[in-house]
């Protein structure tokens, strides 16, 4: 089935109004995904007065077509955290996704969402010695981690792998169903304008105390650089008729990855720039392991990338202390969607930002002058159609028959409807 993610049929969704009236609350969320959804259920637990908009209708973009891995180890980023910033911030990266591993374990005895505690394995086929610098830095930590040799897979080739026991995996839908049945929601309900203490819709406006951008890619250009500052890849999935396999599996050579839903094995990978479509090799790929018939869902989804591979969690900018930004999640959105809502809301309640998650701090690395002469050179390409985002030319993927931004990674689909933010209106076409 093209274009639409095995969990979409796994529920109905719930409807929620469209904000008709001016209103004032504690905290604005802006943004009906997971990481809006948790933030607002974690604020109403403290005793916030929370609402939370969305443009369009809850859980319909990134959130739909994510794999809902949970799982502490993002690839081989801790040796990367140490050698950057110190065993330190190492410590403080791995508590961080623990807690937000406990915290859904602690959801998933009140609410159904097919939580089930599995094993996460990181494994390679050819960097033998990433692997073992990144159970020594683990090990330094003092969190236990096993090496193995083999995978439930023999179709995947592994020559050493790290597993992690306790993490978990869910069925994202189902979760959110469950905690927006809670909260007050307004649904086609978009912010055009966005000052101190007041958002504005079209029609209405809504006061608050503090906001939460939760939009995935923050639509605020003129405070905080968040366009020089992130860049989004995309990746293609698919969901095959499979007896179950227990745990998460990623592999850090190409980005595969791959977990079990009920009979149903879920793989993704070979992540790219938006600007660069793979598609057809991923899809080539996957047909030379599996019985191409036995495929019953295929989809894509985008995940935002930041300059350090750390995301940003905390003060939208210097200018506006009270608000909020959770992005850039580096292809790990569900674990770090809910290390944000309590970090967020812990700042709040007059908690201080965490220095590593800080959207204030350098962004001095190589990655930044990439992410500038992109969109320099893309914004002086003669085009006819460009992004209604930053006026960045549109490239056409003759794959996906979409139009895309390749400098800040919006997608079109061939009418210029807004598949994939920052985007929020159809493109321009320049005359």
């Amino acid at each position: 089935m093209e274009n639409k993610s095995i969990w979409e049929d796994t529920v109905s969704h719930n409807s929620f109004p469209k904000l008709e009236n001016d209103i004032s609350t504690d905290v604005l969320v802006v943004g009906g995904g997971i990481t809006g959804i948790l933030c607002a259920h974690e604020l109403k637990i403290r005793g916030y007065n929370v609402l939370v908009v969305e443009q369009d209708k809850i859980a319909r973009g990134i959130t739909k077509n994510t794999t809902a891995f949970i799982t502490v180890h993002h690839e081989t980023l801790y040796q990367d955290v140490a050698k950057k910033y110190g065993l330190g911030y190492a410590y403080d990266y791995l508590n961080l996704n623990l807690m937000a591993i406990s915290e859904f374990k602690k959801l998933s005895y009140k609410y159904d969402f097919d939580y089930k505690e599995c094993s996460s394995c990181m494994y390679t086929s050819i960097h033998e010695e990433k692997i073992l610098n990144e159970k020594r830095v683990l090990n330094i930590l003092g969190y236990e981690t096993e090496l193995v040799n083999q995978l439930p897979l023999e179709e995947f080739s592994i020559k050493l792998g790290i597993k992690h026991k306790n993490q978990g995996e869910l069925n994202p839908l189902k979760l959110i169903n469950a905690l927006s049945k809670e909260l007050i929601i307004f649904e086609k309900t978009q912010i055009v304008k966005l000052e101190k203490n007041i958002a504005y819709t079209e029609k209405n406006k809504i006061t608050f105390k503090n906001v939460i951008i939760a939009t995935h890619y923050p639509f605020i250009n003129r405070y905080g650089l968040y366009f020089l500052k992130l860049r989004q890849k995309i990746s293609y999935m698919v969901s095959i008729n499979h007896k179950e396999i227990e745990g998460t599996y990623c592999n850090i050579d190409n980005g595969l990855y791959f977990r079990s839903y009920k009979d149903n094995l879920i793989v993704g990978g070979y992540d790219r720039d938006t600007k660069e479509p793979c598609k057809r090799l991923f899809l080539k790929n996957i047909s030379s392991l599996f019985d191409f018939n036995l495929i019953n869902y295929s989809w894509s989804n985008q995940d935002i990338m930041t300059l350090d591979g750390i995301p940003y969690i905390g003060k939208y900018s210097r200018l506006r202390k009270n608000w909020f930004v959770a992005t850039g999640f580096n292809m790990w959105g569900f674990t770090w969607a809910m290390a944000s809502s309590i970090i967020i809301a812990d700042m709040i309640d007059g908690g201080d930002e965490i220095k590593l998650l800080s959207p204030k701090r350098s962004i001095w690395h190589k990655q930044l002058f990439i992410n500038i002469s992109t969109a320099i050179a893309n914004m002086l390409r003669l085009n006819k159609h460009r992004c209604t985002h930053m006026k960045v030319a549109l490239k056409y993927n003759k794959i996906d028959n979409t139009w895309e931004c390749p400098a800040h990674g919006s997608r079109f689909d061939n009418y210029f409807n807004v598949i994939n933010d920052p985007a929020k209106q159809k493109h321009i076409r320049e005359k």
